[in-house]
């Protein structure tokens, strides 16, 4: 068996570097395996050595192909005795798009999450479909990393991502500042990027939200009387956010919905017991033994105005956070020692490994 992987590994986006871990964790697991490229965005990635290593193969002979891309670039081809599809949705369905079609073109389908597995059968998806979780490389988590100067000594709640509707931030700012006083030893950390906006034009657009939270939250008539918030928009490679998790304490992620998060999986993995919105992927790596899962309700998709026409519709649901049981778990977090879930955290890890999941994909190739 000769494996053709075709996917976006060197976009730089959390898909892309989930395309990464899938192609590295098919090689721990001895499947020959060949990755090309797909470039949707003019992003220069880091690529590991092992993977530029692998594409110098030749793809004559491949008897497997396993297409991560959109959907809509899914194309079945009957030379091969499989047809494999790898694809993300954070929604209840997609039956507005035209993906549905494609995918019931390929032989197999994989996804990260059981989530989405609910969503395919809701959109008419009769293919075959198999959770996959995404791998990791978890030995990096098991390093020392110097922690970044952050500016105090504070116990420190952050959020890593994209700063769009679906991730959610706004709720995340409700939540700290409604719960936490101004004199309380906490921080709020954001590590945030906004698609075509520089540095200092995407720390204006974050700010500019914080203020907006404050003032319309009406809690000091001087909106200063507020903490502020610690706000990071330089563009960071992989070890540089580790060194980050490593500077602070937990991290929350109150997304409307995520496929997977690598964000959340790494706070994970580095101890930092997050608190996750209880739907999608989140909750395939967090459980209340590691983290909070706070609760929250179904409700139509609403403002994904920058996605594509026919994803994201308002007659599909996501989950809208609790904002009241985000605060109890912020506080809970907070005031709590947090050790038996940080151990917990350890032990998880191990389930993600490029071996554990690479043989999981060599089974499915196999079967």
């Amino acid at each position: 068996m000769k494996v053709l992987f075709v996917g976006v590994y060197k976009d730089g986006t959390g898909w892309g570097n989930a395309a990464q871990d899938y192609i590295l964790a098919l090689d721990a697991a001895g499947v020959d395996v060949v990755p090309r490229a797909i470039k949707l965005n003019d992003t220069k990635a880091e690529v590991p050595k092992r993977i530029t290593d692998l594409e110098k193969k030749d793809i004559k002979g491949c008897t497997h192909v396993i297409q991560n891309v959109l959907p809509h670039h899914m194309d079945y081809n009957g030379k091969f005795e499989k047809n494999i599809g790898i694809y993300f949705t954070e929604t209840s369905h997609f039956t507005s798009s035209s993906w549905p079609t494609k995918l019931n073109l390929m032989d197999e389908l994989w996804v990260c999450n059981d989530q989405m597995k609910d969503a395919a059968a809701n959109s008419g998806i009769s293919t075959p479909c198999h959770t996959v979780h995404v791998p990791s490389y978890i030995n990096k988590y098991q390093r020392g990393y110097n922690p970044i100067d952050l500016g105090s000594d504070n116990f420190k709640f952050y959020f890593i991502g994209e700063v769009i509707r679906r991730k959610n931030l706004v709720a995340l700012l409700k939540a700290f500042h409604l719960e936490f006083a101004n004199y309380e030893s906490v921080d709020l950390v954001i590590k945030g990027n906004v698609s075509g906006l520089s540095s200092e034009e995407t720390r204006a657009h974050i700010l500019e939200m914080c203020n907006q939270v404050k003032v319309n939250l009406k809690l000091y008539s001087d909106p200063t009387f507020y903490k502020d918030e610690t706000i990071i928009t330089d563009r960071l490679e992989n070890f540089d956010l580790l060194r980050l998790h490593a500077s602070c304490d937990c991290f929350v992620a109150p997304s409307f919905g995520e496929a997977w998060c690598i964000p959340a999986f790494d706070a994970m993995c580095m101890g930092n017991t997050p608190i996750v919105n209880n739907c999608t992927g989140l909750v395939e790596f967090v459980d209340d033994t590691n983290g909070w899962l706070v609760s929250n309700q179904e409700e139509p998709v609403f403002g994904m105005t920058q996605s594509f026409a026919d994803l994201y519709v308002g007659n599909e649901d996501w989950w809208n956070i609790n904002i009241k049981d985000l605060r109890k778990c912020m506080r809970e977090a907070y005031e709590s020692d947090r050790e038996d879930k940080k151990k917990r955290c350890e032990e998880r890890r191990n389930e993600f490994s490029y071996e554990a999941i690479g043989n999981k994909m060599k089974e499915l190739l196999n079967a």
